[in-house]
């Protein structure tokens, strides 16, 4: 019993709740927390499964893709704010501040445009390496071999004697 949880272990899910073999034993390979009585979590190499790196990826891309967003909403109410005190204030400084934030936020628009961008090529690597050509040859061995022949140099031909025939 070197280690009892190797069905969580496989699956990458915490286990509910410790599991005692005897009381007042204390079960050395179990490398449970005394407070919560839950096992520490298991690290996994996601290289190991491209599955699981995909989803992760995509999990990934979508909280990138709501801070972006946020950040784009923020910034236009902050713009609505800052214009009302430049206008109301009439202070280049106030101006100087809401180009700055019209320029923040128009890289963030166009940060959100390159994730798009870095999530479809990263889309297309996937698909592009799954590709298989399959080729076959529909016809008899000696059309099989006439073509090999036609495509190979005079000197790289073997010729076999068969049952005294001989072939090329």
């Amino acid at each position: 019993m070197k280690d009892e949880n190797t069905l969580e272990n496989a699956l990458n899910i915490d286990p509910t709740e410790v599991r005692k073999t005897t009381p007042n034993v204390k079960d050395s390979d179990t490398a449970a927390d005394q407070e919560t009585g839950m096992r520490k979590s298991v690290e996994i190499d996601l290289s190991k499964f491209p599955e699981r790196k995909k989803v992760e990826q995509r999990k990934d891309f979508g909280e990138v893709r709501e801070n972006i967003k946020e950040v784009i909403d923020y910034s236009k109410n902050a713009i609505d704010g800052i214009l009302k005190v430049a206008s109301e204030s009439d202070s280049p400084r106030a101006y100087e501040v809401v180009s700055q934030l019209l320029k923040t936020a128009t890289e963030a628009n166009k940060d959100l445009l390159d994730i798009h961008k870095q999530m479809k090529t990263l889309e297309e690597d996937e698909q592009v390496r799954n590709v298989t050509n399959n080729a076959f040859f529909v016809g008899s061995t000696k059309e099989l071999q006439d073509l090999v022949r036609k495509q190979l140099p005079e000197k790289k031909v073997k010729k076999v004697k068969n049952n005294d025939k001989e072939t090329g």
